[in-house]
């Protein structure tokens, strides 16, 4: 049996888990969306002041459109799943454990354990950090009872299995 090497108690909040969405929402559509979005509505806008109604204004508007429909299942798609997670916690704790192994995640809900080398990232923001394990899928871990020690820990374990560290 592997040896925990630290044991850490997690406190949740729906504030929480809401900010971690929508941090989630804003870097994965990152910059390139926003300024997408504001060259087609530009355009649009301009297009259509200028009486123009043919297909590239179509165009324009369709792709708007695919845009904000994109942002919004994405947004809307991570927020059900997220507040499902938290609802299905009847108190929003969960602890903590790391090894050298793995990371392991464990609630009144039920638990979850991630060997490092399956944890493809963390992006580390002040109130909490978002370990992923796929491109869309995430455990928010609030920093909040974290000490420094164990950051590092976290982090020298997913720099050490090649996962990317923002």
């Amino acid at each position: 049996m592997e040896q925990v090497t630290r044991s850490i108690k997690l406190h949740y909040s729906k504030a929480l888990v809401l900010r971690a969405v929508r941090a989630f929402w804003y870097r994965r559509l990152g910059w390139k969306f926003f300024a997408a979005f504001f060259v087609l509505s530009a355009g649009l806008v301009f297009l259509l002041w200028g009486g123009e109604r043919s297909w590239v204004a179509g165009l324009f508007g369709a792709g708007l459109g695919f845009e904000v429909l994109t942002a919004t299942v994405i947004y809307v798609t991570r927020r059900r799943a997220s507040l499902a997670r938290y609802h299905r916690m009847s108190t929003p704790e969960a602890t903590l454990e790391l090894t050298e192994e793995r990371l392991r995640m464990i609630s009144d809900a039920g638990g979850s354990e991630l060997a490092w080398s399956t944890i493809t990232g963390v992006w580390r923001f002040s109130e909490f950090w978002l370990i992923f394990f796929s491109r869309g899928q995430f455990i928010t871990l609030p920093t909040a009872g974290l000490d420094a020690a164990s950051r590092e820990f976290i982090v020298a374990q997913i720099k050490a299995n090649g996962g990317k560290v923002v």
